[in-house]
């Protein structure tokens, strides 16, 4: 293989996403609670809060005390709830708020990206990863992406997932490892350093959370909010 350069693991959030499915959701965000349980599920509760706060979001739910007093020394001004919503929360702005939700389509808020470490040319019936579970069926290019079950990305994914590498769409191929993860991606071209997106934006053609959440039978928002401290968070306004 081709050793890749360096690792990169980023989730990209948009902020200004997070806010607009807000005020589509609600008709009056000061009468409004958001869900930001689990770190806002995976996308980083203070950033999440604040952006919310100044748009006008009357209160949050979080999931511990601490997380309560994390947003008081931030100087968010607003109700907190720890657990649940309160009485009198208003609307509760849960994971429709990141596009996490099948049943009220939103745009999704984040973005989630590996980086190729390695590029592998095989031949037909090449075993993959551990175990062997999957088996190249022609000759075809492998590629390493530096991301893994250490960064919360669910081993049942496995065999399963859409990602996208360049133009081509592939799939997670075999099982997933600590640290990285192999995508077939037949004649598709690619080199180290190469990003490579596991869900994003529809709209650019990539898979979405919700693609992975159909392909390995796992909540949208148990995927985002099992994601890792290894994975920088990058929030754009």
């Amino acid at each position: 293989m081709t050793a890749g350069h360096g690792v990169h693991r980023r989730a990209m959030i948009d902020l200004a996403v997070v806010r607009s499915t807000a005020a589509a959701l609600s008709a009056s965000l000061h009468d409004s609670t958001a869900d930001l349980r689990a770190d806002a599920y995976g996308h980083g509760l203070i950033p999440v809060a604040r952006a919310l706060s100044a748009a006008g979001v009357g209160g949050f739910v979080v999931s511990r005390v601490e997380d309560a007093a994390a947003l008081a020394d931030d100087g968010i001004d607003t109700r907190v709830t720890v657990g649940g919503p309160g009485p009198g929360s208003g609307a509760l702005l849960g994971p429709a708020l990141f596009g996490l939700d099948p049943v009220t389509p939103t745009a999704p808020a984040m973005r989630l990206t590996g980086e190729i470490i390695a590029v592998k040319h095989v031949e037909a019936d090449r075993g993959v990863s551990y175990g062997y579970t999957y088996r190249t069926a022609r000759p075809t290019t492998l590629v390493l992406v530096a991301l893994g079950y250490a960064d919360g990305i669910l081993r049942v994914a496995s065999n399963k997932a859409p990602v996208q590498v360049g133009v081509t769409r592939g799939r997670v191929t075999g099982r997933i490892a600590m640290d990285q993860f192999v995508v077939d991606i037949g004649d598709g071209a690619a080199s180290p350093g190469d990003p490579v997106v596991l869900f994003g934006d529809p709209a650019r053609g990539e898979p979405t959370v919700l693609d992975w959440a159909d392909a390995i039978g796992v909540a949208a928002p148990v995927i985002t909010s099992r994601l890792g401290r290894r994975i920088e968070r990058v929030h754009s306004a």
